[in-house]
């Protein structure tokens, strides 16, 4: 039978120098992080003066120009979006600026969208015959006037969906 051997201390109580070692060398690294925080911390001015930073100018509201639809006999005109009252006006602007890019970018393949730009109606200003039954919608996205026979074509050149989200409507009926 064998004897057990001693193995000295248990292995916690080992390295003594070891642990002092990292302890010591723990320090320098703290107290530099504490003063790296000191100098990047206070050197920079509080006052927007030093900053580079140019002062914020009051942002406007949005303000949207309506225009009356034309509701000339034999006339059509596309209706892009029926847009609900609550939508932003801000929204509305940047769709009505999207738009007309887009007529923009498209005019080449289609003549007849050449000097277009997406005009915005309130309901009360849409013809009659335009006016969905759904009180929802307070505002119409539209092009136009067009001469009825053109008006579904533009819906291809603009490649948008016919009845989707361009609808060639008559302003007559």
């Amino acid at each position: 039978m064998q004897s057990a051997r001693y193995a000295g201390p248990p292995m916690f109580a080992r390295g003594g120098k070891r642990r002092t070692l990292v302890a010591w060398a723990a320090i320098p690294l703290v107290i530099g992080i504490g003063i790296g925080l000191l100098i990047g911390g206070n050197l920079q001015s509080k006052s927007p003066e030093n900053t580079g930073a140019t002062p914020t100018a009051p942002v406007e509201p949005v303000q949207l120009e309506y225009t009356d639809m034309p509701c000339d006999p034999g006339s059509s005109v596309l209706v892009l979006h029926s847009l609900e009252g609550a939508m932003r006006a801000e929204d509305v602007k940047t769709l009505l600026d999207y738009e007309t890019m887009w007529v923009q970018h498209r005019e080449g393949v289609n003549p007849a969208l050449r000097g277009q730009t997406a005009f915005l109606s309130r309901r009360d200003d849409v013809c009659s015959a335009i006016v969905p039954n759904d009180t929802r919608f307070t505002q119409f996205v539209w092009l136009g006037p067009f001469q009825s026979d053109i008006a579904p074509s533009l819906c291809e050149a603009l490649l948008k969906v016919t009845g989707k989200n361009c609808i060639p409507a008559q302003v007559v009926r």
